[in-house]
């Protein structure tokens, strides 16, 4: 399974947030959040992305100087559930920060934008 069913994320994630966002280079990347106890989790799928990596859920904390990237855990289907598998690659969750960064910043304030209105 390359992409992950937007259905069965609606069915194992149904309090999710969907929205989209546009990126100067990637174009439309669209997202599904939530939020609970300050721990922000959010998964991006777009267009060229990568195979395997819309499977990724980021769990980020908010800070006074930013954010912080506490782990990256990836979808897997498991008895027709979705299962998170927290990531154990040091390399992996830093190689996926630095390549995310960016669209992290775009979708953290964006969220902030609409946290306003």
């Amino acid at each position: 399974m390359n992409k992950i069913s937007e259905d069965k994320i609606k069915e194992n994630w149904p309090n999710a947030v969907e929205g989209d966002l546009e990126h100067p280079e990637l174009g439309f990347i669209h997202y599904w959040t939530g939020e609970q106890r300050g721990r922000i989790v959010v998964r991006f799928s777009y267009t060229d992305q990568e195979e395997g990596e819309s499977k990724k859920m980021f769990f980020i904390d908010l800070s006074k100087e930013g954010w912080i990237l506490r782990h990256i855990s990836t979808f897997q289907s498991q008895d027709s559930k979705l299962k998170l598998v927290k990531n154990q690659s040091f390399r992996e969750q830093d190689e996926l920060e630095q390549k995310y960064r960016g669209i992290i910043d775009l979708f953290l304030e964006s969220r902030k934008l609409r946290n306003h209105l």
